[in-house]
């Protein structure tokens, strides 16, 4: 998670400054760049909240479940885009480094989480019956 929190913050920082970088410097619609600027905080933002998870992710363990669902949802909406002449394919490779790669580290730790909810609920039935 300190991993996924430095790459939020470098990746939102970096699209609030430059954010044609997103489009491969192919936009002049200002209201495009404003829009990316404030995903770019927003990004950022989430690099933070991915900061407090990693110092507990059992317990800030809902901040990694709402990131996995962007890191899935984003993919899918380019796919979308993609397929439907919207979007260039090689805006894929921006989900590819900011969303693909992450997936499966979320969903691994949220399942040692899950685990480790478990024991320590199956260990509070057992003191219960004692």
């Amino acid at each position: 998670m300190i991993f996924a929190a430095i790459y939020n913050i470098f990746w939102g920082i970096l699209i609030s400054i430059h954010p044609k970088v997103i489009l491969f410097d192919d936009c002049d619609s200002i209201f495009v760049i404003i829009v990316l600027q404030c995903i770019g905080m927003l990004v950022g933002v989430y690099g933070i909240a991915y900061y407090f998870a990693s110092r507990d992710p059992a317990r800030y363990w809902p901040l990694i479940v709402v990131g996995l669902i962007g890191k899935i949802l984003g993919p899918i909406g380019s796919l979308h885009y993609i397929f439907t002449n919207q979007l260039d394919p090689y805006f894929f490779w921006v989900n590819v480094f900011n969303d693909i790669i992450w997936i499966f580290p979320f969903c691994w730790i949220l399942y040692h989480v899950y685990k480790r909810n478990l024991e320590y609920s199956e260990e509070d039935e057992e003191e219960d019956i004692i």
